[in-house]
């Protein structure tokens, strides 16, 4: 009965012109267990050999997370429901021989309890759905179907398009994997329409959020990103995937018609931790341009498996957060007092990280993948600098050209010329290219070359006044009471004064004091967490002190001169002695009609 089954079933698949069909079926055999129960049926393969792998990455996490290691119970047969050989001959690889005209692939892939257990399932295609390789590394090309067999009851929602109930279509696997399913008996599904496209919002877990403000707020920001890249939505039905939990932080991934985001259940009435989650929805929302559709070339098609390095991130990630925060000022979601606040805080991030001065913009991207087991000390986020980098370029950009041309126009462009299905923009001056030719066209003088040079490939300090002021605005540095210090950060283990980090410069760095070091004695006397800030005060910039710390399993004498710090608040202020001019181009740029 069950090899009857299985050659009813496949002498109903459609043909293509490509010669093979993958249809998979999911099933949830014990949600407690978080397991998936994958079926690929295959037909049309040719070759002496087939090769299935399981993406080592997942777009838009630039992270290997190896989805292979969670597979068990591979299995292929061929129509007949006979054995096939097959084995796992790399890490995300496995091979079947001899291929048969039609066959049926098994396996169990375990999501853990974040992605199934009795209220729900998280379909993440790239951490569970193979892929048949085609032209090596590449998956194979054609439609792909699938069918998701959920309990009865349970609501489900995806951007995938849907054929009947539970049965859902792909163009291509980049698309099928770029498509996570949500389902759950309590899903709530809230809906709105903007710009001739539906938006669904599927919401996991209870909530404190005021409803029609949070469809009010999305819907403004949706319509101002959509107005800024040209008015109409590359989609007709998009998917915003909310997960409640029991923080107040936000964090999400983009995918190509939709994105999954985390937000604090209970944190609708909190201001900051709403902002947050604003910022997080416009970031996620404009990577349907930016990244989705404009990237680096390296970025689609996919090679998922393995690293795919490319300088240009702090574009991809930190221009996204710059344009996030326009968009959220300019919608009015944000007024421009919690807009100033979002770029100082992005300006004081990055002056704060020691790697800023000796990692570039360009490096932070390329290193993502790879971080250095000295990160703390040597890293930025491409997101911050990238974030700085898109702001000081718009203005001096709009500076130039009086406010003609201006980023909306590049990113514009961007869209235009290397959007998907086009190829991507070139590692190499692809973006400082269009930035020139933008420049040209406004009839700016000179070129962005000392820009590039200086702040995305180079390490130079940015003078933040100088562009600041195109458009009537000024970094305020307060700086808080003078302290003593060892020149490091701690943390404290229950009544222990720990050595965290160690920035490349200052008294720490100096005296030889290493991260772990567990400060002991400061002159002779114990170190105690309550009263050791107090004692360092007590001494003058320049004192010698004679630390003890424990070092491993030694006692270690460290002499230090104490430095002292007066740490800085940075602060965007709008200078009320600014040209008219400048405040013109200000509200030209903040201003909602910007940018047309």
């Amino acid at each position: 009965m069950r090899r009857l089954l299985l050659a009813a079933f496949l002498a109903i698949l459609p043909a293509t012109t490509f010669g093979q069909t993958v249809t998979y079926t999911a099933t949830m055999p014990k949600p407690t267990a978080s397991i998936l129960h994958v079926v690929m049926d295959i037909r049309g393969a040719t070759g002496s050999t087939v090769d299935l792998a399981m993406p080592a990455w997942s777009p838009g996490a630039y992270n290997l997370h190896w989805a292979a290691k969670n597979v068990t119970g591979f299995t292929a047969t061929d129509g007949d429901g006979r054995p096939l050989e097959s084995r796992m001959v790399d890490t995300s690889l496995w091979r079947i021989r001899p291929a048969a005209p039609v066959m049926r692939v098994q396996y169990d892939v375990y999501v853990g309890a974040n992605g199934m257990d009795d209220q729900h399932l998280s379909l993440n295609g790239t951490r569970t759905l193979m892929y048949v390789i085609g032209t090596a590394p590449y998956p194979a090309p054609g439609a792909l179907t699938l069918n998701l067999h959920v309990p009865e009851g349970w609501k489900l929602a995806t951007g995938l398009d849907q054929s009947m109930p539970g049965v859902f279509t792909a163009p291509d696997y980049d698309t099928l994997i770029d498509s996570p399913i949500e389902a759950s008996p309590v899903l709530e599904i809230l809906s709105f329409e903007a710009q001739g496209a539906q938006y669904d919002v599927a919401i996991t877990g209870t909530h404190n959020y005021d409803r029609p403000k949070l469809i009010s707020d999305l819907r403004k920001i949706v319509v101002e990103h959509v107005r800024m890249m040209g008015g109409t939505p590359p989609y007709k039905r998009y998917v915003f995937f909310f997960r409640g939990t029991n923080g107040q932080s936000s964090g999400g991934l983009e995918h190509l018609n939709s994105t999954s985001i985390s937000f604090g259940r209970y944190a609708g009435h909190i201001k900051d931790a709403y902002n947050r989650f604003m910022f997080v929805v416009s970031h996620e929302f404009f990577h349907l341009w930016n990244v989705k559709r404009i990237r680096p070339a390296i970025l689609g098609p996919f090679d998922y498996s393995k690293p795919q390095h490319t300088r240009n991130l702090y574009v991809s990630e930190g221009m996204t957060s710059y344009f996030a925060a326009l968009a959220l000022v300019r919608s009015g979601v944000w007024d421009r007092a919690t807009f100033y606040v979002d770029l100082a805080k992005a300006i004081q991030e990055l002056q704060e990280q020691p790697g800023h001065l000796v990692t570039s913009a360009e490096m932070s991207s390329f290193l993502t993948w790879n971080r250095p087991d000295n990160a703390s000390n040597v890293m930025i986020s491409y997101y911050t600098k990238g974030q700085i980098v898109g702001t000081l370029l718009d203005l001096e950009l709009r500076a130039r050209t009086g406010n003609t041309k201006t980023l909306d126009d590049t990113f514009r462009t961007l869209n235009a010329e290397f959007a998907l299905p086009n190829q991507g923009f070139p590692e190499d001056g692809g973006f400082e290219g269009v930035m020139g030719r933008m420049n040209a066209q406004g009839g700016g003088a000179g070129d962005f070359k000392e820009f590039f040079g200086k702040h995305v490939s180079g390490l130079d300090e940015i003078d933040y006044g100088t562009f600041l002021a195109h458009v009537g605005l000024k970094v305020q540095i307060d700086r808080a009471d003078p302290v003593r210090s060892l020149g490091v950060t701690t943390r404290t283990d229950n009544d222990r004064v720990i050595v965290n980090t160690v920035p490349p410069s200052g008294a720490g760095y100096a005296a030889g004091l290493m991260p772990g070091d567990g400060l002991l004695s400061l002159d002779d006397e114990r170190v105690v967490p309550a009263t050791f800030q107090a004692r360092l005060n007590v001494r003058a910039a320049g004192d010698r002190v004679n630390l003890r710390v424990m070092r491993g399993d030694r006692d270690v004498l460290v002499p230090l001169a104490l430095q002292e710090d007066r740490a800085p608040t940075y602060k965007i202020v709008e200078d009320p002695a600014a040209p008219a001019a400048a405040k013109a181009m200000r509200d030209q740029w903040l201003a909602p009609s910007a940018g047309r």
